[in-house]
């Protein structure tokens, strides 16, 4: 049988505690040298129309479009990592319908235009 003195134990909750608050205070813990901030997204120039205001880069809407349309069922991943042609994309787009998408028709040729040019 093992006899541990009350020393031992004292000890080695110590060193376990020790071990926790230091392991602890580690995680997750940067400097704010070590954090990056984010690069400014200059992919798109933002346009601005006669009246000073900002316009939309050609595709963002139907981009939206698909995101608010697509994203009430399941996740963006999946769409974005889809590659199909357009016919593909129509009977998808046909199926969600089946599965209770609501769009226009306007709506619905916008959606398999966009993915299919993706």
């Amino acid at each position: 049988m093992l006899f541990v003195t009350r020393g031992r134990m004292l000890i080695g909750v110590a060193v376990v505690v020790s071990l926790l608050v230091f392991g602890i205070a580690g995680c997750g813990s940067e400097s704010p040298e070590t954090i990056a901030p984010p690069a400014p997204d200059v992919s798109e120039p933002t346009v601005l129309d006669a009246g000073g205001e900002a316009e939309e880069p050609a595709g963002d809407g139907d981009r939206a479009l698909v995101e608010s349309k697509c994203s009430g069922c399941h996740t963006l991943d999946r769409v974005w990592a889809a590659s199909k042609d357009r016919a593909q994309w129509e009977t998808t787009v046909r199926r969600m319908e089946a599965n209770g998408l609501q769009v226009t028709e306007d709506e619905r040729l916008t959606i398999i235009t966009y993915l299919a040019e993706q």
